[in-house]
């Protein structure tokens, strides 16, 4: 049999994969995680008990936003690495807007007078923060693993370590509803130190479960 004729038999029947799998099977997997992530934290760390007051002030969505854009340039970012040779940098430029908001809005608070430095950066739960967002995180990566080993990466390690963020920032944002803390200067050290805590894990975990 010639090679062409061999090609051929084996592309027979094969239809074109729809644009968009890529999309729904990482949304499918990226919700059904979420939805994990959201119960363990009611069930463990419970919602914050001011939730309503603070649903009706800037500071929290200021730290909601944070998170939830980050969340959103990480899913885009896992999306174009789940294909063979594609690269996420065209995201990383999307990065600076919620980087920028959030160290600005840090620097201000930091600078005003009277500012109470310490608590700022600080608040009453640095010891814990980073740990609970990685703990929140892990449902969120295995499930966005789960749907990259059903996916086509090639970049292991890359690809591992933006579902890392990814889950990290999403999980983030759904600590936020259990967190009390809101100044911005504790947001961008210690939420961004729990995305980068997990963004790391996922990329110690990508070789190792992505490999084919």
């Amino acid at each position: 049999m010639q090679t062409d004729d061999l090609i051929a038999l084996l592309a027979d029947g094969v239809e074109p994969v729809r644009a968009s799998s890529v999309l729904r099977a990482l949304a499918k997997a990226i919700g059904a995680g979420l939805v994990v992530a959201i119960i363990l934290m009611l069930t463990t760390l419970k919602l914050r008990p001011d939730l309503a007051q603070a649903l009706g002030g800037l500071p929290f969505w200021s730290k909601f936003t944070y998170t939830l854009v980050l969340a959103v340039i990480g899913f885009f970012m896992v999306e174009r690495l789940a294909r063979p040779a594609t690269s996420a940098k065209p995201a990383l430029p999307w990065l600076l807007a919620p980087l920028a908001f959030i160290v600005f809005l840090a620097l201000w608070q930091l600078s005003r007078p009277g500012a109470d430095i310490h608590d700022l950066v600080m608040g009453h739960t640095a010891r814990v923060c980073a740990l609970l967002i990685a703990f929140l995180s892990l449902p969120l990566m295995a499930a966005s693993l789960f749907a990259l080993r059903r996916l086509a990466p090639t970049q292991l390690r890359l690809a591992g370590a933006a579902a890392g963020f990814l889950s990290g920032a999403a999980a983030a944002t759904v600590y936020a509803f259990h967190c009390p803390e809101t100044a911005a200067p504790f947001v961008a050290i210690w939420y961004t130190g729990g995305i980068l805590l997990s963004t790391a894990i996922g990329a110690l975990l990508g070789p190792l479960t992505l490999r084919w």
